[in-house]
């Protein structure tokens, strides 16, 4: 189960990276150019024809580019929303309006009546399809919407049925993964450049929630009430870069 979130990390942080290229406005010959104004050594490259770029040029550029790309864009708290009480992770955001978002976050579920607390590590895809613009810095988002696969660390939870249950007595169900849709709206207050010093701009957001249990039990049990299986959740995202 590890090793398999993992690789949907490398794939989603893999797809992010790629997605960014398209909002760089700066074209690599220009940037290679402006470089070549000197024909000495300067950032790593070396043009021998000034105003010409050359394929390791290119390669080194959007080599850099790439890894840049990998660096978190935001910080991001939630609370509750099937992941733990409370979760604290980095995000990256991307597309040509930056309207999606890859959220990595690990969450804290507390003792209560079990033998010891749990830690939990959620995995989040959101899509903000457009936003209107108020006033005096501040952003509306009227939808927010997406999924996330969230995980719970212990030796409690399998991700397999175990041979001591009937063959398919628990088929289709693993109790050390869930996976969430979601939709809420958003809040964004856009801090002035010229105060501006560790926060481009801060968002407030709710959503509401279901997991892919409750909607079996849903399925199974008409009388499951919505009030039940549907969960609130309240967060803030601060946007760094």
């Amino acid at each position: 189960m590890k090793s398999f979130l993992f690789s949907i990390l490398l794939l989603l942080v893999s797809v992010a990276s790629f997605a960014t290229g398209d909002v760089d406005s700066l074209d690599v010959n220009d940037s290679l150019t402006y470089l070549s104004r000197d024909t000495t050594l300067q950032g790593g490259f070396y043009l021998e024809s000034p105003g010409k770029s050359t394929s390791y040029d290119r390669r080194t550029h959007y080599y850099r580019k790439y890894w840049a790309s990998l660096i978190p864009t935001q910080l991001v708290t939630q609370y509750a929303g099937n992941m733990g009480l409370m979760s604290l992770g980095l995000g990256w955001d991307y597309g040509r309006h930056r309207q999606w978002e890859t959220h990595l976050m690990v969450g804290f579920i507390p003792r209560y009546h079990s033998p010891r607390a749990k830690i939990t590590m959620t995995i989040k895809e959101n899509y903000i399809p457009w936003a209107e613009y108020l006033r005096h810095g501040w952003l509306f988002e009227p939808l927010e919407c997406g999924l996330y696969f969230t995980t719970v660390f212990g030796h409690e939870f399998w991700g397999r049925q175990p041979q001591r249950y009937p063959d398919r007595y628990y088929a289709y169900l693993s109790t050390c993964g869930r996976i969430n849709a979601f939709a809420g709206q958003r809040i964004t207050w856009t801090v002035p450049r010229n105060k501006r010093k560790h926060v481009k701009s801060l968002t407030g957001f709710y959503e509401v929630s279901i997991c892919d249990l409750y909607v079996r039990s849903k399925v199974h049990d008409r009388h499951v009430s919505w009030r039940d299986i549907l969960c609130l959740s309240l967060g803030l995202k601060m946007q760094i870069f």
